[in-house]
């Protein structure tokens, strides 16, 4: 049985002014000691002249913030759930002794759906991967979490027993919040066509890659709804980029370098939902400040022409593309699955890169994949409503 302790919210036991350093040190029951700053808390009061509870945002201004302020009261009240202080403005605040201790700075876990750890795969994908009912999506918040929790951490996952109709994208989509609408429209129709915009509308084969790079800002969830599959051929294949950049870290430690500084234009033109021209560069491999895995940016078919790097660095570049190339398509890191009607396979767009064989239709019959996307701040943000939903974790 949880004590007593463990089962409520914590309180203050004691406090300490450290007015040199501007802060007070604060002693809760459940073990926790934390500095907290003057001016944060001042900054940060919850009274209604500073503080929109519904809109959880603050309607103090910084312009009336003095970084020298100073407590000149302070007070544990309600038997340790409340921290009234005074300040040196005039100003009086009261904090929540629950939420001042949830707010750990450096130490605080902030993000619980940021804080899951990605796992690596490889060609094992094609009898483990995580596998979700349509239907139940729709109506199930806890296997809806579960899913977009596989997305994250794994990058991939598989949605059966859709309706072989199209708009069905939209639907799951709109389980989470919105399809994305691009160049190709809010969702898009592979099939082979004449004068095709992207050769993924013919029945050529299409190379491992990522979507959209000529976007600044790429789609982060793609879905690929098998309507109709027929003729021979047509395989998928899906690749773990976070496994790549791994493998080349380890393997290849100069041409992964290569590919995190030099920077690859990528561009595509033409007339589809709109007339566009859009390009981009980025590198290869991508992380963001902090060194955290953020995206591979791999796409032969869109790479351009236009290549703004020094001429004494453009072999090396090939170089290290074909040994990404190589190590991309090794048999262990590729996991192949031929879509059945009423599948929808589900990646994140920014790690995992996908491709297909070629395919020949018998005849009459057409091949037909709707795709459509949406994007991980939506797919986060529901996550983070879900826990609060379903698991009960408190907002800072």
């Amino acid at each position: 049985m949880a004590s007593d302790s463990a089962s409520r919210d914590p309180i203050l036991k004691q406090l300490r002014r450290v007015d040199d350093e501007g802060w007070f040190v604060l002693e809760f029951d459940n073990g926790y000691t934390g500095r907290y700053p003057y001016v944060w808390m001042r900054d940060n009061c919850r009274c209604s002249a500073c503080y929109h509870p519904s809109s959880w945002q603050r309607t103090s201004h910084v312009a009336n913030l003095d970084p020298e302020v100073l407590a000149s009261r302070e007070e544990i009240r309600a038997d340790g759930a409340v921290l009234a202080v005074d300040w040196s403005d005039g100003h009086r605040s009261e904090f929540q002794a629950e939420w001042l201790n949830r707010q750990r700075f450096a130490e605080s876990v902030t993000d619980h759906v940021e804080g899951q750890e990605l796992q690596t795969w490889g060609a094992e994908m094609s009898s483990e991967v995580a596998r979700f009912d349509f239907q139940r999506l729709l109506v199930d918040e806890v296997e809806r979490y579960k899913w977009l929790s596989q997305l994250f951490t794994k990058g991939i996952a598989l949605v059966q027993g859709a309706p072989c109709q199209v708009g069905t994208i939209g639907q799951l989509a709109k389980s989470v919040a919105y399809l994305r609408t691009t160049c190709y429209g809010d969702t898009f129709q592979v099939f082979s066509k004449p004068s095709a915009s992207s050769i993924a509308f013919t029945p050529k084969s299409l190379g491992l890659h990522i979507d959209l790079l000529f976007y600044e800002y790429c789609p982060g969830i793609q879905m690929l709804h098998c309507i109709q599959q027929a003729g021979e051929g047509g395989d998928s294949q899906f690749v773990d980029g976070l496994n790549i950049a791994e493998q080349l870290r380890r393997d290849h430690p100069a041409e992964y370098q290569l590919l995190r500084t030099l920077q690859i234009d990528f561009r595509d033109a033409g007339d589809d939902y709109i007339n566009y021209h859009l390009k981009t560069r980025r590198p290869m491999i991508q992380y963001d400040r902090h060194g955290k895995f953020q995206a591979i940016n791999y796409s032969d078919h869109c790479r351009s022409t236009e290549l703004n790097i020094p001429v004494e660095d453009v072999k090396k570049l090939y170089k290290a593309i074909k040994v990404f190339n190589t190590v991309m398509y090794r048999p262990e890191n590729v996991f192949r699955h031929r879509l059945a009607a009423g599948e929808i396979i589900t990646f994140s767009n920014g790690r995992v890169m996908h491709g297909r064989s070629a395919f020949k239709l018998v005849g009459s019959q057409a091949r037909h994949l709707e795709g459509g996307y949406f994007d991980w701040d939506e797919g986060k943000s529901a996550m983070r409503l879900l826990r609060e939903k379903l698991y009960g974790e408190k907002r800072l």
